[in-house]
């Protein structure tokens, strides 16, 4: 079984793969608005009447304000040519990096839920291509260090112009790195002086991190559907809620079906597994990468009102785990000795 998991693919048969997954974005693309229901183009809509009906230089800035000011710039011949480059460009990356047998059918599934959720006008438009930079980043011949900090810099950049939450992304990045290119005595030092700063944070901190996902399904009362709709599990009150709250968003992301099963929450809890598994089984725990999937699924966490909302999210970083590249046994040592050092 572990022969076949690392077969090597062929580059005829990644073009092919890849020709396949194109053409299936393609048709999604065209016919996407036959077949999916109205909530799957929720954003698309809000962003629209926002270009229609709304000054948006007078508006309150959000989120969607400010991709309603990038789309409006562009009109809507260049926003649709931005979103079909964005994730024709992941499309072709997730195809060339599929080395594997596991990768490849991993492509296969993961690509079929992108074109899903991401062809169509969104906010996730701008994080897939902040994502492929990071990609790019870490693909090039510098420090640990240095693709860090290029890659920080960019989630602070987006942080700053569309979501502030993503600063969080960023801090637990740097809190992972450092943990990760440090050993024995000064990575405990590490461990414990970040865990003593998040104890050093106020409650009220931890409660409106927690309180996201709560007031937002507030206001979604009375939503015809429902199903993947949770809140959390105690009442957010300081740190002390923060790890059980976070612990019962995770149980509810990866053993989805358990809490409702239907074909939507297979399909959720299985990519999930499936990225767990091919993230791992790189053995590249060092990696900028998987250091970042880790700071954004960390994030979810907090955040995700419904398991819809997470899956699409998921989708707009987790094709990032191609760019992590295996380790064999005599790399992971020199990887464990000298963890800063750019790893080939």
């Amino acid at each position: 079984m572990k022969k076949l998991f690392d077969k090597r693919i062929a580059a005829e048969i990644r073009l092919i793969s890849g020709a396949l997954i194109l053409l299936l974005g393609a048709l999604v693309y065209l016919y996407q608005r036959v077949f999916l229901p109205a909530y799957f183009f929720t954003d698309e809509r809000t962003i629209y009447d926002l270009i229609r009906y709304t000054d948006l230089h007078l508006a309150e800035q959000n989120s969607f304000v400010s991709m309603a000011v990038i789309f409006s710039f562009l009109g809507q011949a260049g926003s649709q040519l931005l979103l079909v480059s964005a994730t024709g460009l992941v499309m072709i990356y997730v195809s060339k990096r599929s080395l594997r047998l596991v990768d490849l059918v991993f492509a296969c599934v993961l690509m079929s839920s992108f074109a899903l959720f991401n062809l169509k006008l969104s906010k996730e438009v701008v994080v897939i291509l902040l994502n492929l930079a990071a990609c790019l980043i870490c693909s090039r011949r510098l420090s640990n260090h240095s693709k860090i900090g290029l890659t920080v810099a960019l989630y602070l950049l987006y942080a700053w112009q569309f979501r502030i939450y993503f600063v969080l992304v960023a801090a637990i990045l740097i809190a992972l790195h450092m943990v990760a290119s440090s050993h024995g005595k000064l990575r405990a030092v590490i461990v414990f002086g970040v865990l003593a700063a998040c104890l050093a944070l106020p409650g009220d901190f931890w409660n409106q991190l927690q309180l996201a996902r709560d007031i937002v399904n507030e206001n979604r009362e009375g939503m015809a559907d429902a199903k993947t709709v949770f809140t959390n599990i105690l009442t957010p009150s300081g740190v002390l809620t923060a790890l059980p709250n976070i612990g019962f968003a995770t149980i509810r992301f990866y053993f989805a079906p358990l809490f409702s099963l239907r074909a939507q929450e297979l399909i959720l809890s299985f990519t999930l597994w499936y990225l767990t598994f091919v993230l791992f089984r790189r053995r590249n725990y060092q990696h900028p990468l998987f250091l970042l999937l880790l700071a954004n699924f960390a994030v979810q966490t907090f955040f995700e009102p419904d398991l819809g909302s997470f899956f699409r999210h998921l989708t707009a970083y987790a094709f990032c785990v191609f760019g992590i590249d295996y380790l064999q046994p005599a790399q992971e040592e020199v990887a464990r000795r000298f963890p800063a050092t750019r790893q080939a």
